[in-house]
């Protein structure tokens, strides 16, 4: 048994709490408790120790850190979510525990240093420019040209990304990013972006991790997009209907990006785009995949990602069962209503509810609050995961579904 601490446990991260008491360990969680940082009282109950204190100062979580490692040694130092990648390499490396490179994580949170390490590998993937200042903007569109994306350095969930189609549309966009109000987490997005060449093509996400020096592709999920300018995810549907030369290019692919951001361990869900000259990045997190992806896996193919991930940063055997053999498809859609700001019920037909194939249908906010801008996940509705004996059942099901829920 080990004490391990997960750092602000959000999305998915949230399940690593009931994995580790499954395991037999004793799992730790530092959150702020408050506002967007707020566990669900029902993972929480899970964890042995429950550590207040403000995720977003990281000398008050590497104190706390140090004085729970003292008390009781530590094994591992978890980051529940993405933004908590960086601290959580630091800790690990001051404790003397098994954990990302510190200068990696760095690599691995931040788009910029990303796209830079990438290009030093000689790796290829979307042309890329930073901007720090307006007066930038104009050469950086030039260079990538138009249409071209705009996406904050350090933030996630599509938030404040979108195409832009001329030089106004994308200095509004860096407006928006350079707005002091522009938070998520109470973490302010950084008043820099990057302008990126825009890449046609569809979008696949690659699940895997790290272990013991190997990389390892768990899945090549398919990724349903929302209407453009936004890049809102829409849904998710694993594993992708790829013909296996094409699924092991963009695995051979995703490794070569691993290896050029020094991820060395755990968990990772890499965006990459199929263009005519092949995958290209979008951006590679070391974190377990949101959007209930690793509900999804272990429903298609009965691999668990939370129990890959504990034992990955505890240095533990992984062994071949988490490679899982295919046993079904499964996926998610969001009900995306951009027309809808609020809403009072959701009607599903009974003979949706009572499909066998339909694993849960959920709301994402309460009937009667404000929905969200449309313009990143935050603004989706709610969501329906099912499963299918091939891809096209699947898919099929799901569009069936998304046509018969009705917001009112």
């Amino acid at each position: 048994m080990a004490r391990l601490t997960i750092i602000e446990p959000r999305s998915s991260g949230c399940l690593l709490i009931d994995r580790a008491r499954e395991l037999g360990h004793d799992p730790v969680v530092l959150t702020a408790d408050r506002g967007e940082r707020t566990v669900p009282r029902e993972r929480l109950a899970a964890a042995s120790e429950v550590e207040i204190v403000d995720t977003n100062d990281d000398a008050a979580v590497l104190d706390v850190l140090e004085t729970l490692h003292r008390a009781t040694p530590l094994g591992a130092v978890l980051p529940g979510f993405e933004h908590y990648v960086p601290v959580a390499a630091r800790a690990a490396a001051n404790l003397g525990l098994p954990g990302i490179d510190p200068d990696a994580a760095m690599k691995l949170h931040y788009k910029h240093l990303m796209r830079q390490a990438v290009t030093d590998a000689a790796v290829d993937q979307p042309a890329a420019v930073l901007v720090t200042e307006p007066n930038e903007v104009e050469a950086a569109v030039t260079k990538v040209g138009l249409p071209c994306v705009v996406k904050p350095v350090n933030q996630s969930g599509s938030l404040f990304v979108r195409r832009a189609d001329t030089l106004d549309e994308a200095m509004a966009a860096i407006d928006r990013i350079r707005n002091p109000a522009a938070t998520y987490l109470d973490r302010r997005t950084l008043p820099v972006a990057l302008v990126e060449e825009y890449v046609r093509g569809p979008e696949f996400s690659v699940e895997g991790y790290v272990h013991d020096g190997e990389t390892h592709v768990l899945c090549i999920t398919e990724k349903v997009l929302g209407a453009e300018p936004w890049f809102v995810e829409a849904g998710h549907v694993l594993p992708a209907d790829l013909p296996t030369g094409l699924a092991a290019e963009m695995a051979a692919y995703v490794r070569r990006v691993v290896a050029a951001l020094g991820l060395g361990l755990g968990p990772f869900h890499a965006e990459v785009r199929l263009a005519d000259r092949g995958p290209l990045l979008m951006e590679l997190a070391a974190r377990l995949p949101g959007d209930h992806i690793p509900v999804l896996l272990s429903l298609a193919q009965d691999i668990d990602m939370h129990a890959i991930t504990v034992r990955a940063y505890l240095g533990e055997p992984i062994g071949a069962p988490a490679h899982g053999v295919r046993r079904q498809t499964a996926g998610i859609r969001y009900f995306l209503r951009p027309e809808i700001r609020r809403f009072t019920t959701m009607t599903v037909g009974r003979r949706v509810a009572d499909d066998p194939r339909i694993k849960e249908i959920s709301l994402l906010h309460s009937p009667g609050a404000e929905v969200p801008d449309p313009g990143s996940s935050s603004g989706r509705l709610g969501y329906v995961v099912a499963t299918g004996a091939t891809y096209q059942e699947t898919t099929a099901l799901l569009d069936a579904v998304d046509a018969a829920v009705v917001f009112s």
